[in-house]
């Protein structure tokens, strides 16, 4: 089964800045995160549900390399990213995102 992925743009800008973070922290570094953020989107093309439901409808898979988490729903034959987080951060402020969307 072929799967489209849909980051919205909640998610697009987390993206972003984690990428500036990273590159901040040592050149090259933002695209190896790149690099390994594909690597981990890639994967939920091939076993989208593979993943358990870890809140609401969000199942969540880590990006290989970081601290970081995508969650994700699966509908139908789409994908949709709605939060890529830091796991460094405040628990409280990934809750109020997962409850928010």
């Amino acid at each position: 089964m072929s799967y489209e992925v849909i980051v919205r743009s909640g998610a697009q800008s987390e993206i972003v800045e984690l990428f500036g973070w990273y590159e901040n922290k040592e050149a090259g570094l933002g695209g190896y995160f790149m690099l390994c953020l594909d690597a981990s989107i890639e994967g939920l093309l091939r076993f989208p549900t593979a993943p358990r439901i870890v809140r609401h409808e969000y199942r969540r898979v880590f990006v290989k390399k970081f601290p970081v988490a995508v969650y994700y729903i699966v509908r139908g034959k789409t994908i949709y990213i709605d939060i890529v987080e830091s796991m460094l951060r405040d628990p409280k402020r990934l809750s109020r995102k997962l409850d928010q969307s």
